[in-house]
C-alpha cells in the first residue's frame, strides 16, 4: 500500500514521508555510510564496553509488571532433557556430552530496543472522523504477521536488524550533574549539560542519556528493587522545546539506562493526549527507535576520566521479525 493510499494527513511535527512513502527505519535513515566512516575516527584506544545488563536484571519485574524476566529450562529429546546429554545413549561408542536449552522471556524487560511498533497512536490519518490505531509514516500499528497471533507485520525490529546499528554513540552524563534523585530533565536542562560537558551532536548519532538507574537495578539488593521506581533523571516528555530539539537535531536514535527514556505516567494532564508523549514524539512522529535499561555506568566513568564523551556504537538488535522490542547487546568501543 502506498504511502498516498495509507494516509491523506501526517501529524503535526511528524516527518511522515521525508524518507519515503513505505519507509519503516525513521531517522536511521541519517545513520547512513557517511555516518558510519565518520564514526570510526572515535576508536582510538581499541577498548570496548558491552552496554547491556544481564537479562536477569532487573531482579524482579516492578518496572513493568507485565513484562518477566527470562526463565530457563534444558531442552528436551523424546522427554529427555538435554542437558550433560550422552550421545552415547544413542550411538554406542560416542563419548560426547550435549547441553541444550531454551529460554523464555520478554523481550523488553532489561537491556533491549523499542522497535517503531513498540508505540502509535489513535489517529485519524485518512480523515475519516475515525481514529485508528496508527504508526509512524501511517502503516497500522500492530497488524498481525499472519492469521492469529505471530508478531507485528510492519514496523517490526526486523528494519532495525536488517539495517544494523552502527555509529557514533554520544554520552551525556545526567548522572554526573543530578545525581540519583528523580528529576524531569528539560530542554534547558540538557543542554547546559551538553554545553558544560562540551558534548557535540552530529546527524546519525546516537544520544545516549547516563542516569545511573541501570546500575542501581545491578548493585540494589533483590529486596531494594522497588527503589527503580523512583530514582534518576527521566527527560520531560511533556517540554514542547525537547521534542522540537530532537526532531531537528536529526538524531538516528536516543538511549538510556533507565527504564523509558521519559518518566513513565499513570495519569494524563488533560482530557486526551498521550501517557507517553516522548515515545509518541519519537516512535510514532519521527520513526526515532529508543532503547531502555542500557548499562552505561563504566563507558560514562571512563568517558568523563579521559575527558571525552564520543565512542564508535555497535548495537543491532536481536533479529527476530515480528517483533515490537528485542535485546541488544550494544558495543562501545573508544
Amino acid at each position: 500500500m502506498s504511502q498516498a493510499q495509507r494516509y491523506l494527513r501526517r501529524p503535526e511535527g511528524s516527518n511522515w514521508g521525508d524518507f519515503g512513502q513505505d519507509d519503516q527505519l525513521g531517522t536511521l535513515n541519517h545513520l547512513d555510510r557517511h555516518a558510519r566512516l565518520a564514526a570510526v575516527a572515535e576508536i582510538r584506544e581499541g577498548i570496548s564496553f558491552s552496554l547491556s545488563l544481564p537479562l536477569t536484571v532487573p531482579r524482579a519485574p516492578v518496572l513493568n509488571p507485565r513484562r518477566k524476566g527470562p526463565v530457563i529450562v534444558p531442552a528436551e529429546k523424546n522427554g529427555v532433557p538435554v542437558y550433560r546429554y550422552p550421545l552415547g545413549r544413542d550411538m554406542p561408542g560416542a563419548t560426547d556430552v550435549v547441553s541444550d536449552d531454551r529460554v523464555t522471556l520478554s523481550p523488553q524487560y532489561s537491556t533491549q530496543w523499542d522497535a517503531l511498533g513498540h508505540v502509535g497512536s489513535m489517529y485519524d490519518a485518512l480523515g475519516t472522523g475515525q481514529p485508528q490505531p496508527t504508526g509512524y509514516n501511517g502503516f497500522a500499528v500492530s497488524e498481525p504477521l499472519a492469521e492469529g497471533f505471530a508478531g507485528t507485520r510492519d514496523l517490526s525490529i526486523e528494519p532495525m536488524a536488517r539495517h544494523g546499528i552502527q555509529g557514533r554513540g554520544v554520552m551525556v552524563d545526567l548522572r554526573a550533574r543530578y545525581g540519583d534523585a528523580q528529576r524531569k530533565v528539560s530542554y534547558r536542562d540538557l543542554m547546559d549539560v551538553m554545553r558544560a560537558d562540551g558534548v557535540q551532536i552530529r546527524p546519525g548519532d546516537v544520544l545516549c542519556l547516563h542516569t545511573g538507574l541501570a546500575d542501581l537495578a545491578l548493585t540494589l539488593g533483590d529486596d531494594e528493587q522497588e527503589l527503580l521506581k523512583t530514582r534518576c533523571c527521566v527527560l520531560d516528555g511533556a517540554d514542547a522545546e525537547l521534542l522540537a530539539w530532537i526532531k531537528s537535531s536529526r538524531i538516528a536514535a536516543i538511549a538510556a539506562d533507565n527504564h523509558a527514556v521519559e518518566l513513565r505516567n499513570h495519569h494524563l494532564d488533560a482530557a486526551s493526549g498521550p501517557l507517553l508523549p516522548l515515545h509518541e514524539q519519537c516512535l510514532f512522529k519521527l520513526g526515532l527507535p529508543l532503547g531502555e535499561l542500557w548499562h552505561l555506568t563504566p563507558l560514562a566513568q571512563w568517558l568523563r576520566q579521559h575527558n571525552r564523551n564520543a565512542f564508535f556504537l555497535t548495537a543491532a538488535p536481536m533479529y527476530v521479525p515480528g517483533l515490537v522490542g528485542a535485546p541488544v547487546n550494544p558495543i562501545a568501543t573508544v
